[in-house]
């Protein structure tokens, strides 16, 4: 009886985790690099001025590119 109690238990948990898994993977920023963060100082607005990406943009990795949001 605690066996078939527990595969549930288990099938359940799967269940969750698998769709948990679906819900954010597709949650996931994109980005489109423009160039390089020393040469675009003000990376967020630069994005936002171009008028195609108006969720700005991000110095990624860290002050190397600016790539703004798609």
């Amino acid at each position: 009886m605690a066996s078939t109690f527990l595969s549930v238990i288990c099938k359940i948990l799967v269940i969750a985790v698998v769709c948990a898994a679906l819900l954010f993977s597709s949650g996931t920023a994109q980005y489109m690099c423009m160039g390089k963060c020393a040469d675009i100082p003000d990376c967020d607005n630069y994005c936002k001025t171009k008028g195609v990406y108006p969720k700005g943009g991000v110095c990624l990795p860290l002050h190397h590119y600016c790539c703004c949001y798609i």
